[in-house]
């Protein structure tokens, strides 16, 4: 589904009433197609990269991180619990439950453009889950992933971390934090990484691409901070005929004026101007 999307070839669905909008408009506006478009392939990568994939979601953790996360059992998407209170009882559904032998990672996910990561939805997933006795068992790590640049998340960490004994450890990272990381991997050789998971970071990168993502390697200081030569403008090239016409007034006046020479570092002081 996700190549016909990327190439065009999805068409469209009814949707709102009779409304009829393409299923590229559609995946953009839905966080479930998202998430299921994105873990579904990490289920898929190798063991190895897996865990890489992890550490680096956890690097800005609140707790401790394991070496390894043990072996991969599966994932549970958009499981329901009954979330237990003074005032009586509600469903609570995390994105996703990333199961290890080891232990059990819940995920929340927000979109790019979503809205923002917020504390009592992540309370609520954590204390709902270890109110099923068989949860348990293994060690517990929690994982939001986007819209995390929001004041208070670092606080919200602590107070999770100290309420929660079987929490050991919180993580934030932003979905272009997760691209970048992706973009490393794609670039590492055949020894560090495989065709095979090459291919599958290649499909989850251009998903990601949809929600206007940078997903490319190129970035502005490498443009920046290389010595740009000055392009010239050639004015006898200017001065040909027009596919066999002779010049107008007005050609000839392009022709004969003095042009300067176009200097490409100052693309810098346009960055500069545009980023203040």
């Amino acid at each position: 589904m996700l190549k016909a999307i990327l190439h065009g070839k999805a068409g469209r669905i009814d949707h709102n009433e009779g409304e009829s909008v393409s299923w590229s408009s559609l995946f953009k506006a839905r966080e479930d197609l998202l998430t299921s478009t994105i873990f579904e392939r990490f289920a898929y990568l190798s063991a190895c990269l897996q865990n890489y994939l992890l550490n680096q979601c956890f690097a800005n953790s609140h707790g401790a991180t394991p070496v390894s996360f043990g072996e991969f059992e599966g994932i549970t998407y958009w499981p329901r619990f009954t979330h237990e209170h003074g005032a009586g009882s509600n469903q609570v559904e995390p994105d996703l439950i990333i199961h290890f032998d080891q232990c059990n990672i819940i995920v929340e996910v927000k979109p790019p453009a979503g809205g923002d990561q917020y504390f009592g939805q992540w309370k609520k997933e954590i204390e709902s889950f270890l109110q099923v006795e068989e949860n348990r068992g293994k060690p517990l790590y929690f994982l939001a992933v986007g819209r995390v640049h929001v004041s208070g998340v670092e606080q919200w960490k602590a107070q999770l971390f100290e309420d929660f004994s079987l929490l050991n450890s919180i993580g934030t990272i932003s979905w272009q934090d997760i691209v970048n990381q992706l973009i490393e991997l794609q670039l590492q050789d055949g020894e560090r990484v495989c065709i095979r998971d090459k291919r599958v970071i290649a499909d989850m990168l251009k998903a990601l691409g949809l929600y206007g993502l940078k997903i490319s390697e190129f970035k502005w200081e490498d443009l920046l901070n290389n010595t740009l030569p000055k392009l010239m403008l050639t004015h006898k090239t200017l001065s040909k005929t027009n596919r066999g016409k002779p010049c107008t007034s007005n050609q000839q006046l392009l022709v004969e004026h003095a042009f300067p020479n176009i200097d490409l570092t100052l693309i810098k002081t346009w960055m500069i101007n545009k980023n203040d």
